[in-house]
């Protein structure tokens, strides 16, 4: 599976129900993600369907990705919050041959960090907000996941591709 891993964009520090869920991007987090979902829609392939944690500023970044590249967003409660392995055992029973997924630090980095590695080694991945990498994932029969980082790309990168 192609997969694209779309961290959220810049968000208010409190939200106003005072949840964590409910914090919501900032006007400059909007535009800023706008900007590199534009830029990611530039540079490569839509992908087949875009997974976005429940959380607010989560959607509000799926949402731009999904206007960018056309495409429905799904909701995968395993995006919102842990360890990366009930997200990627989500994954695992997906037909798609590309998906994005919108979520949250530190489980992205986990997550690309744990299927590229074998292990979790905090400091292999530095996803920034609205900062995207790109693997290609195998899973194995047998319940393993393998990945190649294709690349990463910082949000400034993006806001440039989607410029040019």
């Amino acid at each position: 599976m192609r997969l694209l891993v779309f961290r959220h964009g810049i968000a208010e520090d409190h939200a106003a129900d005072g949840t964590d869920a409910g914090r919501a991007l900032t006007d400059h987090g909007v535009e800023r993600t706008r900007a590199a979902a534009h830029g990611l829609a530039r540079i490569c392939d839509p992908p087949d369907v875009i997974l976005s944690s429940p959380k607010l500023r989560a959607l509000q970044t799926a949402r731009e990705a999904a206007a960018a590249f056309e495409r429905e967003i799904e909701i995968m409660d395993d995006l919102a919050d842990g360890p990366p392995d009930a997200a990627l055992a989500a994954l695992r029973g997906r037909p798609e041959g590309s998906a994005m997924i919108v979520g949250h630090e530190p489980m992205l980095s986990e997550l690309i960090e744990q299927v590229c590695t074998g292990g979790r080694r905090a400091g292999f991945v530095d996803m920034r907000k609205a900062g995207c990498a790109c693997l290609d994932v195998s899973f194995d029969p047998a319940g393993a996941t393998s990945a190649t980082l294709l690349w990463l790309a910082t949000p400034k990168l993006l806001r440039a591709a989607g410029a040019g």
